[in-house]
């Protein structure tokens, strides 16, 4: 797998920049990935939680019963349920997070701080504002494909809807029709600034854009890399 070598950045910013800069870079460039680690984890307790709940009622029958039953088997179901939805809230947070993470790293790493043209007050360094002073090509095209992306858009929209205005239900969907479908949590139906987002499959949805961020962040780490050492 291609991987983004942190130390080579480091210590190019150093031998740039000195070791005060190297020092503003380490807390974000670490947060990075431990934001990414944290998510991983959250979606991986959330997925054998389910499945150890579930593992013995895979017909549509059995999950229904297992959905409305009262007994210690429904109860047990029902805390799974509770529990990782619990995990898919903070691994949303946290993969949500990196982006605005990452900008700090990028900053720092680039030294922005130090031009007074580029230089951001420590609340307004976001992706946003990062991403529109950066003028090295390729990372500004990398970190606009990171946020101008529906999975992104959908995350910040899922996100925000949660931390400011209420969290948005995570039911347990199935289908019991002749010809049943999938069945799992799913991400309910929000609207957030006039915009109606459709339910959404949550461990799918957050696979999906878990994987898409990843390769992002490295090819973002590569550039970084590539700009400071040539």
């Amino acid at each position: 797998m291609t991987t983004w070598n942190l130390a080579v950045l480091k210590d190019a910013v150093q031998q740039l920049y000195g070791p005060k800069q190297e020092e503003a870079l380490i807390p974000p460039l670490n947060s990075v990935v431990q934001r990414g680690a944290f998510a991983k984890y959250h979606y991986l307790e959330a997925k054998r939680l389910l499945e150890a709940a579930t593992a013995a009622h895979e017909e549509p029958g059995e999950m229904m019963m297992l959905l409305l039953g009262s007994d210690s088997a429904s109860a047990a179901f029902q805390q799974a349920r509770f529990q990782a939805a619990a995990h898919i809230t903070a691994c949303v947070q946290s993969m949500h997070a990196t982006a605005d993470t990452l900008a700090h790293a990028v900053y720092f790493a680039l030294g922005m701080n130090l031009d007074p043209a580029m230089c951001l007050k420590p609340r307004h360094i976001t992706i946003w504002n990062v991403m529109n002073k950066v003028t090295v090509g390729p990372i500004q095209k990398l970190l606009s494909e990171l946020v101008d992306h529906e999975g992104f858009r959908y995350l910040t929209a899922l996100n925000n809807h949660s931390k400011h205005r209420s969290i948005v239900d995570i039911p347990f969907s199935l289908d019991v029709t002749a010809t049943p479908g999938p069945s799992g949590l799913k991400f309910a139906a929000f609207e957030y600034e006039d915009v109606e987002f459709p339910d959404h499959w949550a461990m799918p949805t957050l696979d999906a854009e878990y994987g898409r961020q990843s390769s992002l962040i490295i090819s973002i780490g590569q550039a970084l890399n590539s700009t400071l050492i040539t």
